[in-house]
């Protein structure tokens, strides 16, 4: 159990609290199958912030000795792992080791919650290069087990950078390596809301295919057939995709979409003539 006041800070080796902000507190415990209390350890700072250190067993105070810094070490590399301080933490690795060094530390964290938080406050604290935004992009979609989790991922991706045409494939391929339909969309939706570009338009038509749900897929042509100045091809590719929509309802909605929204030249006439046969 964890109890922290104010502001804390760890020590740079993450093994012990440096300092708590005046009037705060840190405490953690941990009772064990045998112990009612088990240890216990508070760290808390007066008005003038002059910080006070106190570590018990069983309800008994005890010297901080080695066996107890080892606790009080293993304890909280424990908590840092499991998402404690990871905004300040972020910010330490980040000056001390780069992007590449919180890409590493994400592989060694536990749960996909966590490990994408550390993706969104690495995209936020951090320019990433071409490189890294890619090795950032292939690593969430191998890594990160949970739909929900990867697809904040990815939303936070696009809060963040404006993809080229370089990252294109390489957020196609991720955004493909997520199961739920509507997750997925979702992540679409998202690209579509935050870059109007052309280059996202290819992206939602590049992937969109590959979500099963008709209704959700769907929802994502129609989303962007009402989108203005998006350039014949793109209508064009709109038009192919419905081809892969199941329901003759969904596919209709769509393609009255497009009808209502875009011009339509020869090339788009023939292919809506061609999918509504």
């Amino acid at each position: 159990r964890v109890d922290a006041r104010g502001r804390v800070e760890l020590t740079d080796d993450e093994k012990d609290v440096k300092s708590v902000s005046p009037n705060g507190s840190f405490e953690m415990s941990s009772k064990g199958w045998l112990s009612l209390f088990g240890q216990r350890y508070l760290v808390r700072a007066g008005a003038d912030g002059t910080v006070t250190r106190r570590f018990s067993v069983g309800g008994i105070e005890r010297p901080i000795d080695a066996d107890a810094r080892a606790w009080i070490a293993d304890t909280i590399q424990h908590l840092v792992r499991s998402g404690f301080g990871a905004e300040a933490r972020v910010a330490r690795i980040l000056a001390s080791q780069g992007p590449d060094g919180v890409l590493a530390e994400i592989s060694r964290l536990d749960g996909d919650f966590i490990q994408a938080r550390y993706f969104a406050l690495l995209f936020k604290q951090s320019r990433l290069d071409r490189a890294a935004a890619e090795r950032a992009l292939r690593q969430a979609g191998r890594e990160i087990g949970s739909d929900f989790e990867k697809a904040r991922v990815l939303r936070a991706f696009v809060e963040e950078f404006l993809i080229d045409e370089t990252l294109a494939p390489v957020f196609v391929d991720a955004t493909s390596t997520i199961g739920s339909d509507f997750e997925h969309a979702r992540v679409l939706q998202a690209l579509m809301e935050r870059q109007p570009t052309p280059v996202a338009t290819q992206i939602v038509l590049a992937s969109a295919p590959s979500i099963g749900s008709d209704f959700e897929k769907a929802r994502v042509l129609r989303e962007l057939a009402q989108r203005k100045d998006i350039g014949a091809e793109a209508v064009l590719g709109i038009v192919r995709a419905t081809a892969t929509v199941g329901s003759d309802f969904e596919q209709s909605r769509v393609l009255l979409e497009v009808i209502t929204s875009q011009l339509i030249d020869a090339s788009v006439r023939q292919a809506l003539l061609d999918t509504t046969g």
